[in-house]
């Protein structure tokens, strides 16, 4: 229940209340400012340095805004750039953020004075008038008790909460671009080294075909080639489907209706190159869209905490309201009437001050528990980011050790064949010596697919830091 004094009261006001409600409005003034309820910043301690960051020597000035640059793709730079203008889901969370921005950049109108204008066509009961209202009001409600700054805070949380949102979509965009990319080609590559290797198959089968025919072998030799080469048709169709779903994921997140014929031309992996994660510094994580969104809510629980205090206590303004008459029902003309007020606005919270000061409370319980989430979700990043980093040095551990058996193969097949050329070796061995090397090949071409994707998934759980864009439109 509130008590309500009108605006027009003011004229019926002796003297001495005038004085008395003058001094109650001051002191309101001069308790309002110390009622704020401030933001917290909980604090959690980040990592000095990453556990399983390695230990190389990082270019000096690494990019951040442009990791994917780092995988040394021309084709997948412009896949980037041009999404990033055309992504629908994007644009979206660009609008939002406008939207949020243009609230919060008026957050504090409810706080000014404000003019309006109406008119009414009254009727007397009686049928004999008729009048033509038209009066002005004027409201003015002074940001008391915090009410100014928790509604401004309420404001910040949703555009932080809308900016976390449009990097995360970025972020989202960015890593699943790089993604199907590397594996648009990591699924050519392998579809071209199966390719070869079915080749080699199929050869070792015409030369047991040929010994079988000579009689130098039962037919029971003909079925473990036949086996491997439908194996290893099976796995060259896979590679290629594996192709057209990449193909036609970046189709859709470019826009367009089917993939760009030049992406079907076969080309190798991209290989990482220049700037190492061991220079990412663990404050990027500020930036990572998850710990962004739990440090909006806690904006927006201090905001709402701030006004739900404010709430408990009488809400203090300033009214003037003139109003203006004709008589539209006379013949004669009566004149138009006028009458004006002007006076402090008051609302008490009386009956239901128990509510006001329990929802305060929850208000404040909420406020904890979004502090608390906030903790949590930057030991999860850290957790994420630690684990991503540990993934990405055991691919670099296992293209290392692919590199060292292609190696081996490539010697051994140089010996199989020179063996085969002075006949001291049949073709088979020299078949199968190529079929080791050209599967050595395909393990290294795995490999580097799968420490390309540890890359790009490092940096995703990382976030990025938020762009030109992002921060012109936050």
């Amino acid at each position: 229940m509130m008590a309500t004094i009108p605006s027009n009261a003011s004229k019926a006001w002796p003297s001495p209340r005038r004085v008395r409600g003058g001094a109650v409005l001051g002191m309101a003034l001069l308790l309002g400012g110390c009622a704020s309820t401030p933001v917290p910043h909980p604090d959690v301690a980040l990592p000095s340095h990453w556990v399983h960051a390695t230990g190389q020597t990082a270019p000096p000035h690494p990019d951040y805004r442009e990791w994917w640059q780092a995988l040394n793709d021309p084709g997948l730079n412009r896949l980037v750039d041009e999404s990033l203008k055309a992504n629908l889901d994007l644009a979206a969370a660009r609008e939002r953020v406008l939207a949020a921005r243009a609230l919060y950049l008026h957050s504090d109108a409810p706080y000014k004075p404000s003019l309006s204008i109406k008119t009414d066509d009254p009727v007397d009961p009686d049928a004999r008038a008729s009048y033509f209202l038209m009066g002005f009001d004027a409201n003015w409600e002074l940001p008391l008790f915090g009410r100014g700054e928790a509604k401004k805070n309420v404001a910040r949380g949703h555009l932080a909460t809308a900016a976390s949102n449009l990097r995360d979509v970025r972020v989202s965009m960015v890593a699943e671009i790089a993604r199907d990319w590397i594996n648009l080609r990591g699924a050519q590559q392998r579809s071209s080294i199966l390719g070869q290797m079915l080749a080699v198959q199929h050869h070792r089968i015409r030369l047991a075909r040929e010994r079988i025919r000579l009689g130098l072998a039962s037919p029971t030799v003909l079925s473990a080639p036949l086996l491997k080469a439908s194996d290893l048709e099976a796995e060259r169709q896979d590679a290629r489907h594996a192709a057209v779903a990449a193909a036609q994921q970046l189709a859709l997140l470019t826009g367009r209706a089917e993939p760009d014929k030049s992406w079907l031309q076969a080309a190798n992996v991209p290989t990482l190159q220049g700037y190492e994660p061991v220079s990412v510094p663990a404050t990027l994580l500020y930036t990572r869209p998850g710990i962004a969104e739990a440090r909006a809510r806690v904006i927006r629980a201090a905001g709402e905490l701030g006004l739900a205090r404010a709430d408990r206590y009488p809400s203090i303004g300033i009214g003037a309201s003139l109003v203006a008459s004709a008589n539209l029902a006379s013949y004669k003309s009566s004149g138009v009437g006028g009458i004006g007020s002007i006076g402090p606005m008051i609302d008490i919270p009386l009956f239901d001050w128990g509510m006001r000061k329990a929802r305060a409370q929850a208000k404040g319980h909420l406020l904890k528990a979004a502090s608390l989430a906030y903790r949590e979700a930057v030991l999860q990043g850290v957790a994420d980011v630690e684990t991503k980093l540990d993934d990405l040095n055991s691919t670099q551990q296992q293209i290392q050790t692919r590199q060292q058996v292609l190696q081996r193969e490539q010697t051994a097949l140089g010996r199989a064949r020179t063996r085969d050329q002075l006949g001291l070796d049949s073709p088979d061995q020299r078949l199968g010596a190529e079929l080791a090397y050209n599967q050595a090949r395909l393990r290294l071409t795995q490999a580097q697919t799968a420490h390309d994707i540890a890359y790009v998934a490092l940096y995703k759980a990382l976030g990025g830091p938020s762009n030109h864009a992002i921060e012109s439109a936050g």
